[in-house]
């Protein structure tokens, strides 16, 4: 059942590979390249692998679910299944609306960086040793621009990985001709 995820390194610097590492190493480099260019593009990527990520998660839930239900009453299955439902819901909504539910997370935290830097102003009113600082201010403008643009950090993050993505695809590319 697990063969898929077993990987085997030995012997993947052969020759025959060099055609695999170089076609891996261009859709690397066409995928990175084009979400630089189409930042929603990237966003969508980003989105949709966060989506994979949870639901293979959910796979593991569900397997967690089956094991327990052989020995553990319905009311200790219950909390499982929820997640499990809540999980499923995520996923489905990262897959549909990409742009929006990224929008939203970036919300929350821009409102999370806001109240928390606000909470320290005024804790910092009664306390003589604590002063309200350059990285404070920092955070608290970083969280105004996340509420005002909700996309910003969304577009930072899948600028990045398509940089990183086109840097592995040269990469690949590299040592596929270095093979050949």
């Amino acid at each position: 059942m697990f063969q898929f995820f077993n990987i085997n390194f030995n012997g993947v610097n052969k020759k025959e590979n060099a055609s695999k590492f170089i076609s891996i190493g261009l859709v690397l480099i066409v995928l990175g390249t084009l979400s630089l260019l189409y930042k929603n593009l990237g966003i969508k990527i980003v989105s949709w692998l966060l989506g994979l990520s949870l639901l293979f998660i959910a796979y593991l839930n569900l397997k967690n679910i089956n094991e327990l239900s052989r020995y553990a009453s319905k009311e200790e299955l219950k909390p499982h299944k929820r997640n499990q439902a809540i999980l499923l819901f995520f996923v489905v909504l990262l897959f549909i609306f990409p742009t929006k539910i990224q929008g939203f997370i970036s919300s929350i935290i821009g409102a999370y960086l806001v109240v928390n830097q606000l909470l320290k102003i005024a804790a910092s009113k009664n306390n003589p040793y604590f002063k309200f600082g350059l990285s404070n201010m920092f955070t608290f403008l970083f969280g105004i621009t996340l509420i005002i643009s909700p996309l910003f950090l969304s577009k930072f993050i899948s600028s990045i990985m398509s940089f990183i993505v086109v840097i592995i695809g040269l990469n690949l590319f590299a040592m596929g001709n270095r093979l050949r």
